[in-house]
């Protein structure tokens, strides 16, 4: 039987209260917890980030994260004909023109074991670029802000942008993933290159292809490569 605050002697309160709040003392039933956001509950479930093994965790620095309770913090690479068919119908659209082929890749030499495409590219860029690099920041705005003539492929998904203005620097690098096949996109980066005035080449560079472009003030040095039933692209700028 429930006890009432009336029914409860006033001098037996203060040694009853635990007993009374047990029992109720006339208290309506607990409400049933309300339903928690997933994305909340994914929260309160990380780890905390002050363990000092936990802090490559940390998504402060990353380009593109995901959020809520998805497992995947960047979705899947669309590799539907109709996705590829749509890639290449703006990609023609964008050059303006016919697409010209890039020449069959000459021989070049692979990257140094331990460099990245991204480092390899920043050095190729010449001195300045390595003062450069010091400033650049990440953040996928960087994206759109690649020079006209070297812009991201039409539909490309992506997955890192770094750059940096400071102190008179103009330096773009941008990772990109296409289901286009690598050859489309590299006469299309070579239609760009050649109808913007610059001179271009075309080379291997190990498992990768890289074209590199040059006119007055303005440098791009880009590695394809296929990956995963996928075409990754590092884009690499200077000036412009």
């Amino acid at each position: 039987m429930a006890v009432s605050p009336a029914s409860c002697p006033k001098a037996l309160v203060p040694a009853l209260l635990p007993a009374l709040l047990l029992a109720g003392c006339g208290s309506p039933p607990a409400a049933a917890p309300a339903e928690r956001d997933p994305a909340i509950t994914a929260a309160l479930a990380a780890p905390l980030m002050t363990d000092p093994d936990l802090a490559g965790l940390n998504p402060a620095n990353a380009a593109l994260t995901g959020g809520g309770p998805a497992e995947a913090a960047i979705p899947l690479d669309d590799t539907s004909a109709e996705a590829i068919s749509a890639a290449r119908g703006e990609a023609a659209r964008l050059a303006g023109s016919s697409i010209v082929h890039a020449p069959d890749a000459a021989p070049g030499q692979a990257a140094p074991a331990g460099v990245t495409a991204v480092q390899t590219a920043t050095i190729a860029l010449g001195p300045a670029s390595g003062r450069c690099s010091a400033t650049m920041h990440y953040t996928a705005l960087w994206a759109a802000r690649l020079p006209p003539s070297f812009p991201v492929y039409p539909r490309g998904h992506v997955q890192e942008a770094a750059g940096s203005d400071d102190a008179g620097c103009a330096l773009r690098s941008v990772n990109v993933r296409t289901p286009v096949p690598l050859a489309e996109v590299a006469d299309f980066y070579w239609t760009r290159a050649r109808a913007a005035g610059f001179d271009a080449e075309y080379r291997l560079a190990g498992p990768d292809r890289v074209l590199r472009a040059s006119r007055a003030g303005e440098t791009a040095v880009i590695y394809l490569r296929a990956r995963g039933g996928v075409t990754e692209v590092d884009l690499v700028t200077s000036g412009g």
